[in-house]
């Protein structure tokens, strides 16, 4: 086994600890300490060979790593990470053997020169300024922040890695930190409010697409082994975090939901005690969650021998000397989580909880208008929710998502996302889709294009007129069928889509399909004359717009730019852009989305600039001379956010994304085009 782990395979440390007295919170974590941040940020683990400590904990303990290292934001480190499913990680680090050691920080060499273990460890803070004031303010002398970089490999094509800092760290002593204290880490640019906002979504789609074979869900508890209890306890205290249990030898401190620090002390422990005596106070152990603690004992006896193992009812642990040097502790995770995501989950083949579920939302949501049984019609002109064409058609686009996320502006519609005033996470929305899906047995979705239909407007107006109107009105606002002069279904459905519902109807309801009584020229014209109504009902002449050209890129040139307020230093509000337009001003605006989308719809003035093309395909061609340069999309921000992070990694300071984005945008009325 390895020979230079701290401690052999006979030091098994604490048994379970009974708690004595639980306590009530003695204080809140600060608001100013930790803000919105995420919980425990990592724990890291120093070790001589890197490439080995990665491959033995990939293959003998079953955690999944990223990469086989590389530059650690400690000068001359080398490191990767195991990242969890809440968000905390696992680091691996050691010294860069292809620099000189004396560059490596002294704590490093001093620390590998007696072994290996966890010599570090962070909680996640939204703001190291406020947390830096709070500790200040109580008396502690900390470091300046550290802005930097955690990752060597420079960004490409369109990222929201700006090229610049990507972490802020805090420090009690940056050259020699405290091995018994936490780092405090702000993730830089990071949307901690969104997260906390929508905890349940992130955390779900973590475990969907993400996963490690000895079935580990998170990071749960970092166990700091200390000289005086006592002291420890106030000194968390003092720091501002709330003490949720002790004894006579831990003291447990909540970081985040259900992720604390455990503070312990040898007491009568003869094996911590020399953990203490030759290492001094520091992380002994960490503690993981996993899906089902049976199947991770099963999948760690196959692969460790089993003097590396020991296992009461409730707790399974590999020791130090079989973990290069920490003690890892696995615990069955917390049935109300297991619970939440088995009825969140919206993979396909639904969990009978996450059915039951989904019909309750359904019930409450939708019934009212869309029928107890999702036949439709039940009010309103709800569409039946049981068209295998409707739903077969939407599932591989957003046509039926932004439907429920944003609403149909001036019908009975309304948006049910949260972020809108809704009552429904992203997930809920997710779970309720794939519900509808499954309960109209769409196994495979209906593929229609996304490239634009051309077609006679003039005579697509005519068709209308003869044999559409009577259902949906004379200028479709809606009578006993869907409303179709809306912004915000000609913004998500696509002109294939349109057709598709022309030419085949939507069985189950009165939509009939046309392909038989309308030839295909009268089906494309009419097609384009309903994706011509994105600019209003009422507009006497469609006009034709082409993609801009360079020359064209630039609004309104001799007039002066904007002055935005911006939200967070990135976001401006719709009202202001539509302002800066009806006022003529110089600006640049940027359509994040596929050049399909925005021919759709758009901004007057805007070009497609899509995410996931080349950017300097656009780049070069943009003037950075201070013009300010607009940007939006639909999500309203993971498209046009990659757009301005690029944009200022190549020096465009004057950028601005749009906070609501072009759906909200066409809801709220403002001046919307489509391309031709």
């Amino acid at each position: 086994m390895h020979t230079n782990r701290i401690f052999s395979c006979l030091i098994t440390f604490l048994l379970p600890v009974t708690f004595l007295l639980s306590c009530k919170s003695e204080a809140p974590v600060s608001p100013f300490l930790l803000g919105q941040g995420i919980g425990i940020n990592s724990a890291t683990l120093m070790v001589h060979d890197l490439e080995a400590a990665i491959t033995y904990y990939q293959d003998s303990l079953g955690f999944n790593t990223s990469g086989s290292g590389e530059k650690g934001y400690f000068d001359g480190s080398l490191m990767t990470s195991a990242r969890f499913n809440n968000m905390s990680t696992l680091e691996f680090m050691s010294m860069d053997d292809s620099v000189e050691e004396r560059t490596v920080p002294a704590f490093m060499r001093s620390f590998l020169a007696s072994g290996e273990g966890v010599r570090l460890f962070s909680v996640s803070t939204s703001s190291t300024d406020s947390a830096f004031s709070e500790l200040t303010a109580s008396g502690y002398q900390m470091d300046s922040i550290r802005s930097y970089r955690n990752s060597s490999r420079e960004p490409q094509g369109w990222s929201r890695d700006s090229g610049g800092a990507t972490r802020r760290s805090l420090d009690f002593n940056a050259s020699e930190p405290p091995a018994q204290l936490p780092r405090f880490i702000e993730r830089v640019g990071y949307d901690y409010k969104g997260v906390n906002d929508d905890w349940r979504t992130y955390y779900v789609y973590n475990r969907m697409f993400s996963s490690h074979p000895n079935g580990v869900v998170g990071m749960s508890a970092v166990k700091v082994a200390v000289q005086d209890l006592e002291a420890a306890q106030k000194e968390f205290s003092k720091m501002g975090f709330e003490l949720i249990a002790r004894n006579d030898t831990t003291a447990r401190y909540r970081v985040f939901r259900n992720q604390e620090i455990h503070l312990v002390a040898a007491g009568h422990d003869p094996r911590l005690a020399d953990f203490l005596d030759q290492r001094g106070e520091g992380v002994f152990g960490l503690r993981f969650e996993v899906e089902n603690l049976d199947s991770t004992a099963l999948y760690l006896e196959k692969k460790l021998p089993p003097a590396a193992l020991t296992q009461t009812s409730d707790e399974l642990r590999v020791l130090p000397g079989y973990a290069f040097g920490v003690q890892l502790e696995f615990v069955q995770e917390p049935e109300e989580q297991g619970l939440m995501v088995r009825k969140l989950s919206p993979k396909e083949g639904l969990d009978s909880l996450a059915v039951l579920h989904a019909g309750e939302l359904y019930t409450r949501y939708c019934a009212l208008c869309h029928g107890n049984d999702r036949q439709g019609y039940a009010a309103d002109n709800a569409p039946s929710l049981r068209s295998h064409s409707l739903l077969a058609t939407s599932k591989n686009n957003n046509f039926m998502r932004y439907t429920i996320q944003y609403g149909r502006a001036n019908t009975a519609m309304g948006g049910y996302l949260n972020t809108r005033g809704g009552p429904m996470e992203y997930i809920e929305i997710e779970l309720l889709l794939q519900y509808l899906y499954e309960m109209a047995e769409v196994e495979e979705p209906v593929e229609v294009s996304r490239e634009p239909v051309i077609g006679d407007v003039a005579l697509g107006a005519s068709v209308y007129e003869d044999n559409c109107a009577v259902c949906h009105g004379k200028n479709g606002e809606g009578v006993s069928a869907p409303a179709l002069g809306n912004p915000m279904l000609l913004a998500t459905a696509t002109d294939h889509f349109l057709r598709y519902a022309i030419a085949e109807g939507r069985d189950g309801t009165p939509m009939i399909a046309f392909k038989d009584s309308l030839s295909s020229e009268k089906i494309d014209g009419l097609t384009a004359f309903l994706r011509s109504r994105a600019s209003g009902w009422d507009i006497p002449e469609p006009d034709t717009v082409s993609v801009p050209t360079p020359e064209e890129y630039v609004l309104n040139p001799d007039s002066e730019s904007p002055v935005f307020e911006l939200r967070e230093g990135k976001y401006v509000s719709s009202e202001q852009v539509n302002k800066a337009l009806q006022d003529s001003l110089r600006m640049i605006i940027l359509d994040a989305r596929s050049e399909v989308a925005w021919r759709q719809m758009h901004i007057p003035g805007s070009f497609p600039v899509p995410y996931y093309e080349d950017p300097e395909n656009f780049i070069n061609d943009i003037p950075n001379d201070g013009t300010q340069i607009v940007i939006y999309c639909a999500c309203p921000h993971a498209a046009s956010g990659r757009v301005q992070s690029t944009l200022r990694r190549h020096g465009f300071k004057n950028t601005a994304i749009i906070d609501e984005g072009i759906l909200v945008w066409a809801q709220m009325g403002f001046p919307v085009r489509n391309g031709g």
